[in-house]
């Protein structure tokens, strides 16, 4: 695993942000992962909450659930769970319920003795067993299916196996590593009913995700990881329509990106020359000097779109070329294209009328300042 360090001055809190040590159920302390060094990882989850780790690379999430889950030591730091230490309790006596991202099940084993295995250590009657397994097989969605043999299951199934077992013993935490396999759209919706549908019942969560869907469907708040530096912690809204960086803007969902130079920052809203010398506007997501290389960004859903000339639709309006329309379901992607050949991603429900827009024919787009951040444009990679 590799090291895991944590810079503070790079979390950065938005609505709700951030739990205080004395609402903390679960208090993460400057954990470092074996071999590592720094400050280490430093935060708290609320009893109740589902708090994802979102590493699109997938480097420092599982590293921390693996810390705290007690399969890895850390080399510094301190778990503390409701107020007790952990750092020297085992793995199989912290009562955590654990889904790891590798479902490997017992070749030769029904579902309802896999899942009741789990309650071995409390010798409970055989009718209560029997319950138990049968309740928590009904919350998953795999109720009368215990006699079943788990080499027959689906991989959808496998994974809420997975979570039945982990569910059993009633865990006072529950850690998800996002699986390998089996965790499609019908186990997110599932989930999200289960971690989210009551607050009185509610399973303190901890997952590692890689996917934006991940965090929409089951998050209360979210940390996004960048390689080795915890960067920005928040509600998954907020961190959608407000991200510290472009980095952080893409982990959360599809981002237009147009390159220029800022030439006027008047308070809430700034202004930024494109580099086909279009003039448009947005707000700052960090200090930006005038006259410096900057990045503009914009999501896909929050540009207007129209098949009228580009003064027509006001000022800050682009001309641009309708290449492509795609019906996707629910929603309905435009691909345009600027003068200079930067292509422009616009999204519409699939219930809007797009009258006039055929591909090849010019139209115009346009968007809000407040739904435009302007970072600048000091690495390289933010461009790509």
């Amino acid at each position: 695993m590799q090291s895991m360090t944590f810079s503070p001055s790079g979390q950065v809190a938005g609505m709700n942000a951030f739990v205080s040590e004395a609402e903390a159920f679960l208090d993460l302390r400057g954990l470092v992962s074996p071999g590592g060094a720094g400050e280490g990882f430093s935060l708290a989850i609320a009893r109740g909450e589902s708090l994802c780790l979102l590493a699109p690379d997938d480097v420092g999430a599982r590293g921390i659930i693996a810390m705290v889950a007690g399969t890895v030591t850390p080399a510094a730091g301190e778990i503390v769970l409701n107020g007790r230490r952990l750092r020297a309790t085992p793995a199989h006596r912290r009562g955590f319920g654990c889904v790891p991202a590798a479902i490997v099940l017992p070749r030769w084993q029904r579902l309802g003795a896999y899942v009741g295995a789990a309650l071995n250590a409390q010798r409970l009657e055989r009718a209560v067993r029997a319950a138990r397994v049968a309740r928590v097989l009904a919350l998953v969605g795999l109720d009368g299916l215990a006699g079943r043999w788990l080499t027959a299951l689906s991989r959808s199934e496998r994974f809420r196996a997975a979570l039945a077992r982990a569910l059993a013993a009633d865990p006072s935490l529950l850690l998800i590593e996002e699986p390998e396999e089996g965790f499609a759209e019908p186990e997110r919706q599932m989930l999200s009913i289960l971690l989210r549908g009551s607050p009185a019942a509610a399973i303190t969560t901890l997952i590692a995700a890689r996917k934006a869907a991940t965090v929409f469907a089951l998050a209360d708040r979210v940390a996004v990881l960048l390689g080795e530096r915890l960067v920005q912690v928040a509600p998954p809204q907020f961190l959608y329509d407000a991200p510290i960086s472009l980095p952080v803007a893409r982990a959360l969902g599809e981002a237009n990106v147009l390159g220029g130079t800022l030439i006027e920052n008047d308070d809430d809203i700034a202004r930024v020359k494109l580099d086909n010398g279009i003039i448009v506007s947005g707000s700052l997501a960090e200090s930006v000097a005038i006259g410096q290389r900057s990045l503009l960004m914009v999501r896909p859903e929050r540009i207007a779109v129209a098949a009228i000339a580009a003064e027509e639709l006001g000022e800050g309006a682009l001309p641009v070329v309708l290449r492509k329309i795609t019906p996707l379901g629910a929603q309905t992607r435009l691909v345009a294209s600027l003068e200079d050949g930067v292509d422009i991603i616009v999204t519409r429900p699939a219930s809007a009328i797009l009258r006039g827009l055929q591909p090849g024919r010019e139209m115009s787009i346009a968007w809000s300042a407040q739904h435009a951040r302007i970072y600048a444009a000091a690495k390289p990679t933010d461009a790509a």
